[in-house]
């Protein structure tokens, strides 16, 4: 028992732990075998195996440039349209203009969802690109414990539990590169 605790049971003139919870004991931190260590590290290459198979399955995505392109012109025609009909809804009369003005609108909203999707298929890269190099790092880490732990004589590289850079600047990179495709 601390010092702390006795000191407070008399100030407050309370009973002990021991006299209330006889029956209490404190709970042992069981460090994990070197079996069920190993146990865990082939479930989680199992797991890895599979997801590997699973993208192996998959088809390659192709026409990624070709979709931000047509996103691009869709925008700039819904954009163009949007003009010609608030160009139009001035010059009518005013009980005709509503209607116009109603469909320039709708060739607006038509642009932004454009740029929208567009956008959020370049935010879905990017995270899926994060997720890509958290698995590689994690297997990486893996890796090296096996080799620490286990003494493997393997050709892998040690790796240290710090990551190396921000996400900032892991951002930035991404971006960075994304711009240079795009040209």
């Amino acid at each position: 028992m601390t010092k702390k605790l006795t000191a407070l049971e008399e100030e407050f003139n309370l009973p002990s732990i021991e006299e209330l919870m006889p029956d209490v004991e404190a709970e042992e931190v069981v460090e994990p075998t070197v079996e069920e260590t190993e146990k865990q590290i082939v479930q989680y290459k199992h797991n890895l195996s599979i997801a590997e198979r699973a993208d192996a399955a998959l088809p390659m995505v192709t026409g990624m440039e070709q979709l931000d392109k047509e996103m691009d012109d869709y925008a700039t025609k819904a954009m163009q349209t949007f003009e010609d009909l608030c160009d139009l809804g001035k010059n009518v009369e005013d009980r005709h203009a509503a209607p116009i003005f109603d469909s320039a609108s709708k060739m607006l909203g038509a642009a932004l969802q454009a740029k929208q999707a567009k956008m959020d298929k370049k935010l879905k890269m990017i995270e899926l690109q994060m997720r890509q190099r958290r698995i590689d790092q994690e297997e990486k880490k893996t890796d090296a414990y096996v080799k620490d732990k286990l003494g493997a004589d393997d050709d892998t590289e040690e790796v240290s539990g710090r990551i190396i850079g921000s996400r900032s600047e892991l951002l930035n990179e991404i971006m960075n590169k994304m711009k240079n495709d795009d040209k």
